[in-house]
């Protein structure tokens, strides 16, 4: 019996703990976010997949006024058809995706002289700093400075309207010449 007291008295003098250090640890620690590595996320609209996005990293702020999707180091969107196929692809350095507003906002880091890219199946390329995506209307857009790289034509703009596998687009405030199709334009 008293080798079992002598060694609850051990036991509990070993288990103190500085209780700064715990609270240390818990003020360190974020709560309310999660994190995940090599992530893949599907969207679809009636059972159909339509949009893959790609990451390396995903952190997840669940908590507070704007639950928010952060994915720092990069992300690489599909747009996908109804049978599978892949009518465009965005690819950005940084992404932010706020849940409540179903609204994506994708930046690059022109430091690095790496835009964010949009590109169509019809071999046309939009590039820019950053772009939005409202997931609700199916669209993407920005007021920053464009450059559309079509198989046949450069063309410059600030803003930029399109739907969001951008087959349809139109620009705002073209700089510099445009080629046009005089069957495009009807009265």
């Amino acid at each position: 019996m008293r080798y079992w007291i002598y060694l609850l008295l051990i036991t509990l003098a070993g288990c103190v703990n500085d209780l700064a250090e715990v609270n240390q640890l818990f003020e360190q620690a974020e709560t309310g976010t999660e994190v995940a590595k090599d992530i893949e996320m599907l969207y679809s609209d009636s059972a159909v997949v339509r949009v893959r996005i790609i990451g390396p990293t995903l952190i997840r702020y669940l908590e507070g006024d704007k639950p928010r999707d952060e994915f720092p180091d990069g992300v690489h969107v599909d747009f996908l058809e109804e049978d599978g196929s892949v009518n465009s692809t965005l690819d950005a350095q940084y992404a932010e995706r706020f849940t409540r507003e179903n609204l994506v906002i994708v930046r690059s880091n022109l430091n690095d002289g790496i835009p964010v890219i949009l590109k169509n199946n019809r071999g046309e390329k939009l590039e820019t700093s950053e772009l939005i995506w409202d997931e609700g209307d199916s669209k993407v857009y920005t007021d920053k400075f464009v450059k559309i790289t079509k198989p046949e034509e450069i063309i410059f703009a600030y803003g930029f309207t399109a739907n969001q596998d951008f087959s349809q687009y139109t620009l705002q405030k073209v700089v510099g010449r445009v080629k046009v199709d005089d069957n495009e334009f009807k009265n």
